[in-house]
């Protein structure tokens, strides 16, 4: 869902119930980057067909030449309940691990 209105992010943001901090940790090359460009094309920033490929929050020019991210970045996004989840629990094993959004 693109949210075209900084007054209603703003009003969604006021809400802490709403509010949800997620960080990405991996070991290198295992789709840190990916993920982000998915979960920032399911708000339609970027086209769906970029996601992977585009390395939004890559923002310096020396992460775009060296295609590997140095710094952290952060980003707002909205999520619309009632949507299928991102990620569903799959094992019991590692279901701590596993977050249902």
């Amino acid at each position: 869902m693109v949210l075209n209105s900084v007054d209603k992010v703003i009003q969604l943001q006021k809400n802490t119930a709403n509010i949800r901090n997620i960080c990405v940790l991996a070991h290198v090359d295992h789709g840190k980057t990916t993920l982000a460009d998915c979960l920032i094309s399911s708000n339609g920033i970027i086209s769906s067909r970029l996601a992977g490929k585009l390395r939004y929050l890559d923002s310096r020019e020396d992460e775009q030449v060296r295609g590997i991210t140095m710094k952290s970045s952060a980003i707002s996004l909205h999520y619309a309940r009632g949507r299928s989840p991102l990620l569903k629990e799959s094992r019991v094993t590692f279901s701590t691990l596993v977050l249902n959004l």
